[in-house]
Parts: structure tokens; C-alpha cells; sequence
């Protein structure tokens, strides 16, 4: 049944691919035939050159939802209509350096992952959100939750706007849960100890417990920091990531996978779930225009799997509004910019709908954003308070270093000692090489 499940996926992929392809563009031509976001070659402000170059990566399904609220700004006739430039999250990020440095083509409004502010206001290329504070008073901490907003706040002074936050957490199928774990979510927890309880009846019936393939360096970095095991000290200059407290979250991954309750090597663990193969799965939020596709799939999602109830750990990620510096971007530039800010501030259902949680509380008493899986990692202050980010200076490097290798310890092609001990000669290696 697994084999067959692996054909029909390389089938899909492959199909993936090939319309992939054909919808993608190069940089070059994201540049020249960018989504216009409602604009159209006769409108006076746009044949006047009067556009707000907006850059971002928002390849997928998401970016539908942000073209809206782009046409939706742009029908309101800003003096500058927003430009949709979407690009590969690579070619932006190899991109920026470049125009920034050189002074021409820089975008008038980006954005990025939270992981790269750190980085990019450490070497210059970031300016502060001061305009946008002072005149648009509803952008301000008290109308964004509080942990997201303060990523982008480095020595006193905010360098980003956050849009969302992309929270990974635990997919549980409600009739699998039924039938092998019944009253495991009371609390909204599922424990190292109930997966350990859980595996052996679900293997004897071909069903994975939970895959640990796809997000196991979330589930690591939760599980880690669970102990108090975090990717970088007070100093944020050495990784401590060879440390006892990343030992046991990656020897309890592997314990499960050993067990027999995770997935296989090659296995696309969201498909696994899908097909009712799995009882969980951990993955995003963003997940969520999928999921509901899925036919004869009952489903939700609660927090990342832990040692105990009381030490739960839920990472995200966050899309962030950033702004690089340019000589090109005027004041009344600036103002647009601020208007179209405060409106993804106060429509950002329109954002919610891609899956993701917004990081303006805007949307919250609203029942469409209630009833989305994604609620519920804002639905109280105690559990939005598990909700952590890597804003490290240095993050992306021990990211890398971890996604390198870090699977060969899941598939016992490595020890778990031999892994982190090279994880943290390359992170440290590479950091040596930015200072």
C-alpha cells in the first residue's frame, strides 16, 4: 500500500513540476511582467510611472490572496498604485544585496522572512519604520500581537511591519484519533509518552503515527527549547546546538521513527495525512487551502507534540514588511506606503484565507477567521504565549547547517552525536566567514 501511495505521489510531483514550470518565471521577466495587483496599462498612474514597486515571494496560492488586497488598495486611487513584483524567495534574497548597494532598482517596499532582518539591518541595507509609525498612529504594538511584532524591533527601533505568522503545529485526523488515541486531545496536547502508547496498533494496521520527515527540524527546535535548549545564547554569536537538550529532541524523534511510527524515506508526509495514512502530521498553517480540498478527510490541529502539557513550544515563521534603503523613495512615495500598510492592517482577513495567522489582531472577532484552524493558536492568551520565532542574526546560517545534514540522523545513516557535532562546526565555520 505504501509503495503504491509513493507512485501515485512521484506521479503527482512530476505533474507539479511540469505546471510549475510552465507558470514560473526568471527574475528578469518577474521584473518585466510582474502582477500588476489591479493595475492596467491605462491607468494615468501607472502610464505615469506613478507605481509603488512591491517585491515579494508569494509564488503559490497565497498569492491570490494578496493580489486582492492589492486591487482592493489600488481601487481606493492612491496617488501611486501598488505593483505586485512576485519572485522565487532565492532570486529576491541573491537580488537585494545587489540593488541596494547599487542604489538602482530597489524596491520601494519588500518583504522578507523574519529570520533575515536581523542580518539585513546588521549590514546596513534596512530603514526604520519611523515614517509609518509617526503618521499612521493604529500601527503600533497594542494592534499586533505582541511577539511578532517585537521580531522586528532590534535596539529600541521597529525595521519591520509583520503580515502574519506562520505557525507549525499538529494535524490530527479526528477518526484516526477516534479509533487508536480517544481522549488524547482533551488538552489539547499530545505527548512523547501517548505517540510511544499510540504506535503499536496503529502499525499493526499499516498507519503511520506521525511522520517525522518533513518537519522534524520544527518539531526538534520545539522539543529542544521544551528542555531550554535554544539555537544561539544571550550573545547570539555561537550556535549552541551540540548540547544535551538538542541530543534528546533528536534521539526522541528518532525513538519514534524506530518504533516503527513514522513515515519512510521518500514518503510526502501531507499526502500520507490526506490519504488517511497518517493519525498526525506536523506542517503549517498555510496548509490550510489543501486540507480542505481533501475529500473524506476530517481534520484539525492544536499544538506541537511535548514532553508535557505544561512545556509547549509552537515555532513560526513570519512574512515581514521591510523597507530597503533607497534614494528613490520620496516622501510621497512614503505616505502611499503607509496607507497601503494600514490597510493590510485592517483587511487582513483577505490574508487569513491563504491560511496563514495574521499578525494584526484585526480579524479576530470575525467568525470566518474563528472557525479556521489557525484560531486556534491565537484563541487565548496562554497558547498564543507558546508561540516562538528564530530572529537570530544568524539563524539562516544554523538553519542551513541543520537542513544539510540533520536527516541522516532520522534515517540511521548518522548518530545523532556525529550529526550535531558537524551541525555546529559548519554553522560556526560559516558565521567565522560574515564577521
Amino acid at each position: 500500500m505504501r509503495r503504491k501511495l509513493k507512485a501515485i505521489v512521484s506521479i503527482i510531483l512530476a505533474a507539479a513540476m511540469l505546471f510549475g514550470m510552465a507558470g514560473c518565471q526568471n527574475t528578469d521577466q518577474a521584473d518585466n511582467n510582474a502582477s500588476s495587483g489591479g493595475t492596467d496599462s491605462d491607468d494615468s498612474a501607472a502610464s505615469d510611472g506613478k507605481t509603488i514597486e512591491f517585491w515579494n515571494f508569494f509564488t503559490g496560492p497565497d498569492g491570490e490572496n494578496m493580489n486582492q488586497m492589492i486591487q482592493d488598495f489600488n481601487s481606493t486611487n492612491p496617488a501611486y498604485k501598488i505593483n505586485n513584483v512576485t519572485m522565487a524567495g532565492g532570486d529576491m534574497y541573491q537580488k537585494i544585496p545587489t540593488v541596494v548597494n547599487s542604489g538602482k532598482g530597489v524596491p520601494d517596499l519588500c518583504i522578507v522572512d523574519v529570520a533575515r532582518i536581523p542580518m539585513f539591518e546588521a549590514q546596513g541595507l534596512l530603514e526604520p519604520m519611523d515614517y509609518v509609525l509617526e503618521n499612521k498612529p493604529e500601527i503600533k504594538k497594542e494592534n499586533y500581537r505582541d511577539a511578532v511584532w517585537n521580531t522586528g524591533t532590534i535596539d529600541g527601533t521597529q525595521y519591520s511591519i509583520p503580515l502574519d505568522m506562520g505557525v507549525t503545529g499538529l494535524l490530527y485526523n479526528k477518526n484516526l484519533v477516534e479509533k487508536y488515541a480517544p481522549n488524547v486531545l482533551d488538552d489539547n496536547v499530545v505527548t512523547i509518552d501517548e505517540i510511544m502508547e499510540i504506535i503499536p496498533e496503529a502499525k499493526k494496521d499499516g498507519i503511520v503515527t506521525i511522520p517525522v520527515s518533513f518537519f522534524t527540524y520544527e518539531m526538534a527546535l520545539s522539543l529542544a527549547a521544551q528542555k531550554g535548549g535554544y539555537m544561539f545564547g544571550e550573545d547570539e554569536l555561537i550556535p549552541t546546538t551540540n548540547t544535551t537538550q538538542f541530543k534528546d529532541a533528536y534521539q526522541t524523534l528518532l525513538d519514534i521513527q524506530e518504533a516503527g511510527g513514522g513515515s519512510e524515506d521518500g514518503d510526502d508526509n501531507l499526502q500520507l495525512f490526506i490519504n488517511n495514512m497518517s493519525i498526525f502530521c506536523h506542517t503549517g498553517v498555510w496548509d490550510y487551502n489543501a486540507l480542505k480540498q481533501a475529500e473524506d478527510l476530517e481534520w484539525g490541529m492544536t499544538n506541537t507534540i511535548a514532553y508535557s502539557a505544561d512545556k509547549v513550544v509552537n515555532y513560526s515563521n513570519s512574512n515581514q514588511f521591510v523597507l530597503f534603503k533607497s534614494s528613490e523613495r520620496t516622501d510621497e512615495k512614503m505616505e502611499v506606503i503607509a496607507d497601503f500598510l494600514d490597510f493590510v492592517r485592517e483587511n487582513t482577513m483577505e490574508w487569513a484565507r491563504s491560511g496563514q495567522v495574521p499578525a494584526s489582531r484585526s480579524a479576530d472577532g470575525e467568525k470566518e477567521f474563528q472557525e479556521m484552524p489557525g484560531f486556534f493558536y491565537v484563541s487565548s492568551p496562554e497558547i498564543e504565549g507558546t508561540i516562538a520565532f528564530k530572529s537570530y542574526k544568524y539563524g539562516g546560517i544554523v538553519d542551513d547547517a541543520f537542513f544539510e545534514t540533520h536527516m541522516e540522523a532520522i534515517w540511521g545513516r548518522m548518530s545523532v552525536d556525529d550529526m550535531l557535532a558537524q551541525v555546529q562546526k559548519q554553522a560556526e565555520d560559516n558565521i567565522a566567514q560574515q564577521q
